[in-house]
């Protein structure tokens, strides 16, 4: 039960001193901090709320300790867990913030260091690469349509030794197209 603020600690607190523990804890519980006698004076000889010199607490001080130390009896929560809860959640934005901007900062160094090219020009260069592929692919079987007949003789237990050279040229012809090389092609609608 909380005991009424005394005539002389109503004075007390309109200087912003209180000259006793007890008074100073009849405030904080008037005030609607949770405390009990006993844990406030606990808190006292732990140094959590010291005197002045004149051996006295002033307002301020124990304001300060409520804030810091004791729950709300209405919220049953410290002041500080609501302020706390609320810079954690902003340091975690600004720290999502910090990473987002990094991240735009080296994609943007990529990119003036040549690192990425454009998705439209990439994909045009692969299908110029594709194109290019086919048309030398379909020279190779028209230049060497006799050399593949003349292998086989027209024999068809020589096919597996036809598919195997044809294999083989293609691999010849894909591997011209691993280099990095640049190639003219033009794309006519039909």
């Amino acid at each position: 039960m909380v005991e009424n603020i005394s005539p002389d600690a109503e004075q007390q607190i309109e200087e912003d001193l209180f000259a006793t523990k007890l008074d100073a804890w009849r405030f904080l519980r008037a005030d609607g901090w949770k405390i009990g006698r006993s844990q406030f004076y606990e808190h006292c000889s732990e140094g959590l709320l010291r005197p002045d010199t004149g051996g006295k607490y002033s307002l301020k001080k124990v304001e300060k300790y409520a804030r810091n130390h004791l729950k709300r009896e209405e919220t049953d929560q410290k002041v500080n867990e609501k302020l706390e809860r609320l810079h954690e959640k902003k340091a975690r934005l600004e720290v999502e913030q910090a990473e987002v901007k990094l991240a735009r900062e080296k994609h943007d160094l990529g990119i003036k260091q040549k690192k990425f090219i454009p998705r439209d020009e990439f994909e045009l260069a692969v299908v110029g690469r594709a194109v290019a592929l086919l048309a030398h692919l379909k020279h190779m079987v028209h230049t060497r349509a006799a050399d593949y007949v003349e292998l086989v003789d027209g024999n068809q237990e020589l096919a597996g030794d036809l598919v195997s050279t044809m294999e083989i040229d293609i691999e010849e012809r894909c591997s011209a197209f691993a280099r990095d090389v640049e190639f003219d092609v033009i794309l006519e609608a039909e």
